[in-house]
């Protein structure tokens, strides 16, 4: 080697280099660590682990060492060579793992567990279900909120819709005062008029009843196949239809990243046979199709069927019925009007949400029969719902097709035109409903100003600890049901005994001769099963009273005017499954003696021969029955704790703010009235609510309910 040339530099080998790069990273660790104890002097941490004893000039010292140590930590590793890792883990993915363990911790204090340590009193386990109950449904809240892809910056969005030439002032103003006073409880609906605002399409939902014919309506108006039907398909998440040059189906997944597919695997993901309790996580479904009708920025919802044979797909319905700009409720001609539609009916009413009532499937019936149901439909609605709505009947037999087009053009076709104004239109009406029930928070904040606060303070822990035992009395309910089913074929020899009691009574009274002994044990057990059933819906109707009742205290009790409305709940628990025996033979001979036995020895004697003739598929309806009912409980139950946490999740925010543990400051005081004023200054555009016209050419007005 000539003394002029240099010697190469020689260097770590692999295993030296990756020590030196696991160092390293233990060292930043570290370092993270120190900014973890800085940070949580200075955070709100429930149970803090250190004291505050590093001053604020300490700290920013602190914090310039920290930068030093980690800025020689990278040339030491870019002086070797050694390439430094990149980050492999998504942060949501982090959280959602977070979130997973504290919704397993809260689930561990349930009463069951508690037991291990203990007898757990009566009052105090309902108490812990609570605790369970509000734990579990604020991490699902955080979890969906993750899964939806809602975490960008909300100012952000309304930056760019508001250069994008979008009229969203009053939106801006609320969300700013959201931001600013920490009232995370609205962020979920005021990234839900975004979407809408960002959409700039009219959006028609169509609702009503399990198997009343709304996919097969909306194949039928846009000329397709592609939305499945045929085997009772229950929609298990809400299907959304758009225009596109070509046909396309897109999955959002809560676990996974989203799919664009062909339109044939629609019903692997929006039906309850091949996703049960979408068991698939799919948040949202999207089919583009090239369809005309689908042009001028109008979509189609198809939604989750309603009815005692829906199961998850309830609940979906009812969270999305406030999204859509028009709804459209069919009602299936062979069972006319029900409580399902009326209550659809009623909720879109109360959201402020213009109405169209289809009579489906009005094929079946004669010019005759079609007018009086026709008359009976509307007479009802307007008796129940205070609506004076015209009833349209359609089918989607090609032979019947002029119903449809006669409804769809004169109804459908004129929205078109105004789809933008009315696209518009629905924006200021939420806008306006969320400007009210801000402006209602804010507004409590500085009433704790005014009254002693003891007082306050008494009413608000009332509230909380109302608020928390209903919770836990909603979850003990699904047990409740749960035990129901589950000792449904305990309930057979009851049953039979039942029926052998009637027999006997009838052979005393001389009616021997006419009674049919299957078809009367046949009789007995589906009256004793209907009896158990009518039994569950009565203490689920109790619970649904119980909700009203105790939001209308709590409400009380906080000083909040947004309370339910009379028997806002009772109206949910309606439409339970009914209970068909199977046809089986009974052969029975009286006792001998049976003049001289005792009535008990009689019953038990045809009760041992009616034991003996019930057939195995009995037992296998009855238990299919009973899932049928648990799975109707679970829907109704789910709906009534859906409608209860519209209003207690803004009652807990209330309660907690007035238990802050502090008063406000003048400044504070002064920023509520400031950011108070700021929303109030739009609220003269955002009144004028106004609805589609309907089809008799009249306009409706009504208000939100803030």
């Amino acid at each position: 080697m000539n003394s002029g040339e240099q010697k190469p530099r020689e260097g770590l080998n692999p295993y030296q280099a990756n020590r030196l790069r696991i160092t390293c990273r233990y060292i930043d660790k570290l370092l993270g660590d120190i900014e973890g104890i800085l940070n949580s002097t200075a955070s709100k941490a429930a149970f803090p682990r250190y004291s505050a004893d590093i001053l604020p000039a300490q700290r920013r010292t602190i914090e310039d060492y920290i930068a030093r140590v980690r800025a020689q930590l990278v040339r030491i590793l870019d002086g070797q060579g050694i390439a430094r890792e990149k980050p492999s883990i998504p942060a949501s993915r982090a959280v959602h793992v977070m979130l997973l363990n504290i919704d397993i911790a809260a689930e561990e204090l349930g009463p069951q567990y508690m037991r291990g340590y203990g007898e757990v009193p009566e009052s105090v386990a309902t108490e812990l279900n609570g605790i369970i109950g509000e734990l579990s449904g604020l991490v699902h809240r955080f979890d969906r909120y993750l899964s939806e892809g809602v975490g960008e910056d909300l100012k952000a969005r309304l930056d760019r819709l508001d250069h994008a030439g979008h009229d969203l002032e009053l939106l801006k103003g609320i969300e700013q005062t959201v931001r600013d006073r920490g009232l995370v409880e609205f962020r979920p609906s005021i990234a839900a008029i975004l979407d809408r605002a960002e959409d700039r399409s009219f959006e028609i939902a169509v609702f009503g009843r399990v198997s009343s014919g709304k996919s097969s309506l909306l194949n039928a108006i846009l000329d397709t196949d592609a939305l499945p039907v045929g085997v009772t398909p229950i929609t298990a998440v809400p299907t959304r239809i758009v225009h596109a040059q070509l046909p396309s189906l897109t999955v959002w997944f809560s676990e996974a990243p989203r799919k664009t597919l062909e339109i044939g695997h629609l019903s692997e993901f929006a039906t309850e046979q091949q996703n049960p309790g979408n068991a698939k996580h799919v948040v949202r479904l999207v089919l583009a199709l090239p369809s005309p009708r689908l042009q001028g920025g109008v979509a189609f919802v198809d939604t989750p069927g309603l009815g005692s044979l829906a199961t998850s797909g309830a609940m979906e319905t009812f969270a999305y019925l406030p999204k859509c700009d028009l709804g459209v409720v069919l009602i299936d001609a062979g069972s006319t009007l029900t409580a399902d539609d009326l209550q659809t009916i009623m909720a879109l009413q109360q959201a402020a949400i213009p109405v169209n009532v289809l009579l489906s499937k009005a094929d079946l019936l004669g010019p005759e029969d079609r007018d009086r149901i026709l008359r009976y439909v509307r007479e009802h609605i307007a008796s129940e719902c205070k609506l004076d709505l015209p009833v349209h009947p359609v089918s989607v037999l090609p032979s019947c097709t002029a119903m449809l087009n006669e409804w769809f053009q004169t109804q459908i076709i004129p929205l078109y035109a105004r789809s933008q104004e009315l696209h518009g239109a629905s924006l200021r009406r939420k806008i306006g409903a969320l400007r009210d029930s801000v402006a209602a928070s804010l507004e409590a904040r500085l009433r704790r100003r005014d009254q002693p606060s003891a007082n306050l303070t008494g009413r608000a822990q009332a509230a909380e600890g109302l608020l928390r035992k209903t919770t836990g009395t909603i979850e003990e309910m699904r047990a409740v049901c749960a035990r129901y089913a589950e000792g449904a074929t305990g309930t057979v020899p009851a049953a039979i005994e039942e029926a052998a009691r009637r027999f006997l009574h009838a052979q005393s009274h001389g009616s021997y001769g006419v009674v049919v002994p299957g078809q009367l044990a046949r009789d007995s057990l589906t009256q004793f099963v209907q009896i158990q059933v009518l039994k569950l819906q009565k203490d689920i109707a109790a619970l649904a009273g119980q909700l009203d009742a105790d939001l209308r205290q709590s409400a009380a009790n906080l000083g909040i005017p947004d309370a339910p409305g009379e028997d806002e709940f009772k109206p949910l628990v309606r439409g339970s499954p009914a209970f068909e025996s199977p046809n089986f033979p009974v052969h029975l001979s009286l006792p001998t003696f049976s003049r001289l036995l005792r009535q008990r020895s009689a019953e038990r004697s045809v009760a041992r021969q009616i034991s003996r003739q019930v057939p195995p598929a009995f037992y296998a309806a009855l238990e299919a029955y009973w899932q049928l009912v648990k799975a109707w409980s679970d829907s109704v139950i789910g709906q009534l704790k859906h409608k209860f946490e519209t209003y207690a999740e803004t009652y807990r925010a209330q309660a907690e703010q007035a238990l802050g543990g502090r008063e406000l400051t003048t400044d504070e005081v002064k920023g509520i009235e400031e950011s108070l004023a700021r929303i109030k200054r739009g609220a003269g555009t955002a009144n004028e609510l106004h609805f589609v016209e309907s089809a008799h050419g009249t306009r409706g007005r009504q208000e939100e309910r803030g």
